[in-house]
C-alpha cells in the first residue's frame, strides 16, 4: 500500500562483504556527565555565564589529592626558611616577636580560608570557571572585577613565585659551597656560582612535572627529607656549646618601627602559600578540606620552627647569626643536614612553581600532557631564575622586597577584596533567583536559612551548656556579619603594611647589591 509509505524513509544499508579488518573502526562514544545543573544568572553578562550545563569527558587522570597529601604539600611549600631565619628574627624582636609571628600566621590562615571560600562560591555562581583551573587566582579576579584586575593578579602571582624561587636556589648553592669549604678546612672552595648551575640542573627535570596531583610521590619524599632535617637540626642545636648565659641579650622592650616592618616582610615571605593554594584546592578530592590542609600544615611548620628558635635563643642569645647555620659547629650530622637542605629546597621550588608554569602554559595553549614545548618553557624560566640567583649577594637580600611589596597584596589585600565582592554577587543571585521562582507570590526576602536551621537546635539545647552557648555565639556572629567586618580589618592592615613596606623598599633598593655577589665580582674582573 503506497498510501502508508513514508516519503523520507531511507533504505537499510546492505551488509558489507569486506573482511572485518578492512572496515573503518568506530570509536566508542565518550561518556559525558553534567558537572552542574544551573540556571542563567540574570544579573551578569552572558559572556561571563552560560545557561547550558557543562559536560566533561572521562579521562585517564591521576586520582585527586587526599587531605593527608595536601598537608604534606603545604609543609613542603614552606621549606626550611622558617627553621633557618626565624630564630634570629625572634631574638631581634624580643618577646614581642612571638606575638608578631603568631599574629601574622593567624592572618595567613584566615586569608587562605577566605580565598578557598571564594573559589567554592565561584563554582556555584559560574560552573564554567572550572575550565580555568590553570589560572584560578586570576579567574577569581576576572569574575569579581573584570579582565584588568585579572591581569594585575597574574603579574603579581608570576612575580611572587619567580622571586620566591631565587632565594631557594641561592640558599641551596650556599649550603653546598659551605659543605665543601668546611670539610676541606678552607683549603678548597668550589665556587657558589657553579653550585647554582648544578642546583638548576637538578631542579630542571623535576620542573617538567604537571600540576600538584602529578607530584604526589615528590611531596612524600620531600616531607620525609624534612623530618630528617629537623631531627638533625635539633641534634646540632643540643650538641652545640652555649654562648654566655641562657637567653642573653633578649629584652622585654618593644622593637623599633622599622624592625617590625622589616620582620613583617620576612614573615610574609616565609609563610606564604596563597599562590599555590587554589591550584591545590582544585586537585583535591574534597575541595572544602583545603582550609584544614592549610591550617594543619601551617601549625606544624610554625610549632617546629618556634621550638627550634627557642632552643637557639637559649644556646646563643643575641650572638645568633641571621642564618642559623652559621652559628652551628661543624660535624658529620651538620654536613648531612646541609646536603639534605639543598635537596629539599629543590623539591620546594618545584612544587611552588607549578601555579606559575600552568598559567604560562595556558597562555601559550599547551596541552596538559608532557610535551617538548612544556620542557622548553619551564627550562627557560628556570635558567632565568638561576641567572638572577648568580647576581644576588645572599638569600635574604630579596626577602624584604618580595615579602612586603609583592607577597603582601596577594595575601592580605586581594583575598578580602575578592571575598566581599563574590559574596555580594552570591546574595544578589539568590535574591533574583528567589524572585524569579516565586513570581507574584508574597516573598520574605529577609529569609535566612542559617537562622531557620538553628532555631530547633536552640530550642532543644539549654542555654547554660557549652553547646548552647556556642550555638548562640555563632548565631550572633552570623547576624552581625562579623566575616565582613573581619575582612575589612584585614584589608586595612594589608593596605597599610604594603604601602609602608613598599615605601621603605624604595630607599633600600640601592643597598640591595652593595655587597656584590662573588659571581658579579668575578665577572667585573674580566671586563
Amino acid at each position: 500500500m503506497f498510501f502508508f509509505r513514508r516519503q523520507n524513509a531511507k533504505p537499510a544499508p546492505r551488509p558489507s562483504r569486506a573482511p572485518s579488518f578492512a572496515l573503518p573502526k568506530r570509536r566508542p562514544p565518550v561518556q559525558l556527565t553534567p558537572s552542574h545543573q544551573h540556571d542563567q544568572l540574570p544579573f551578569l553578562r552572558r559572556s561571563r555565564f552560560s545557561a547550558l550545563p557543562h559536560f566533561r569527558a572521562y579521562e585517564d587522570e591521576p586520582e585527586n589529592l587526599s587531605l593527608f597529601i595536601a598537608i604534606l604539600y603545604v609543609v613542603d611549600l614552606f621549606g626550611i626558611f622558617p627553621f633557618v631565619t626565624l630564630p634570629a628574627l625572634l631574638v631581634k624582636l624580643g618577646y614581642f616577636g612571638v606575638l608578631l609571628v603568631l599574629s601574622i600566621i593567624i592572618l595567613q590562615i584566615y586569608t587562605s580560608f577566605l580565598l578557598s571560600q571564594c573559589w567554592t562560591m565561584a563554582e556555584l555562581l559560574d560552573p564554567s570557571i572550572q575550565q580555568k583551573r590553570n589560572y584560578p587566582y586570576a579567574a577569581l579576579a576576572e569574575l569579581a572585577y573584570g579582565p584588568y584586575m585579572s591581569l594585575l593578579v597574574s603579574v603579581l602571582l608570576d612575580l611572587s613565585i619567580f622571586a620566591m624561587a631565587v632565594p631557594s636556589v641561592v640558599m641551596a648553592a650556599q649550603n653546598l659551597e659551605g659543605v665543601v669549604l668546611r670539610m676541606s678546612a678552607g683549603q678548597y672552595n668550589f665556587s657558589y656560582c657553579y653550585w647554582a648551575v648544578i642546583v638548576g640542573l637538578v631542579i630542571c627535570p623535576l620542573m617538567w612535572l604537571g600540576s600538584p596531583k602529578h607530584m604526589r610521590g615528590l611531596a612524600i619524599i620531600a616531607v620525609c627529607v624534612m623530618i630528617i632535617i629537623v631531627a638533625l637540626l635539633w641534634f646540632c642545636l643540643f650538641a652545640a656549646p652555649a654562648i654566655g648565659t641562657p637567653f642573653e641579650g633578649i629584652s622585654l622592650e618593644l622593637p623599633g618601627f622599622l624592625t617590625v616592618l622589616n620582620s613583617y616582610s620576612i614573615l610574609a615571605f616565609q609563610f606564604d602559600i596563597h599562590p599555590v593554594l587554589l591550584t591545590l584546592q582544585i586537585d583535591m578530592k574534597h575541595k572544602s578540606q583545603v582550609s584544614w590542609a592549610a591550617l594543619i600544615g601551617i601549625a606544624i611548620t610554625c610549632s617546629v620552627a618556634i621550638f627550634g628558635s627557642i632552643i637557639a635563643a637559649y644556646k646563643f642569645g643575641s650572638m645568633i647569626a641571621d642564618n642559623l647555620l652559621q652559628s652551628l659547629p661543624t660535624s658529620v650530622p651538620f654536613y648531612v643536614m646541609l646536603i639534605l637542605m639543598a635537596l629539599q629546597l629543590c623539591f620546594s621550588v618545584t612544587v611552588a612553581s607549578s601555579a606559575m608554569f600552568m598559567q604560562i602554559e595556558n597562555y601559550f595553549k599547551l596541552p596538559e600532557s608532557l610535551s617538548f614545548k612544556r620542557m622548553l618553557i619551564r627550562s627557560s624560566v628556570l635558567a632565568l631564575e638561576v641567572l638572577v640567583a648568580e647576581f644576588v649577594p645572599s638569600f635574604d637580600a630579596l626577602m624584604d622586597v618580595v615579602g612586603g611589596t609583592i607577597t603582601g597584596p596577594l595575601v592580605f589585600i586581594l583575598p578580602p577584596l575578592l571575598y566581599r565582592r563574590i559574596r555580594r554577587m552570591e546574595r544578589v543571585h539568590q535574591r533574583i533567583a528567589a524572585e524569579a521562582s516565586y513570581g507574584s507570590l508574597p516573598l520574605d526576602l529577609n529569609y535566612d536559612p542559617v537562622d531557620l536551621e538553628m532555631e530547633p537546635l536552640l530550642a532543644t539545647t539549654p542555654p547554660t551548656t557549652p553547646h548552647g552557648c556556642w550555638l548562640r555565639m555563632v548565631r550572633c556572629l552570623h547576624r552581625l556579619e562579623c566575616d565582613v567586618s573581619c575582612t575589612m580589618a584585614v584589608l586595612i592592615f594589608g593596605l597599610l603594611a604594603t604601602f609602608l613596606s613598599t615605601y621603605l623598599n624604595i630607599f633600600s633598593l640601592a643597598n640591595l647589591f652593595t655587597n656584590n655577589s662573588p659571581c658579579l665580582s668575578n665577572l667585573t674582573k674580566h671586563f
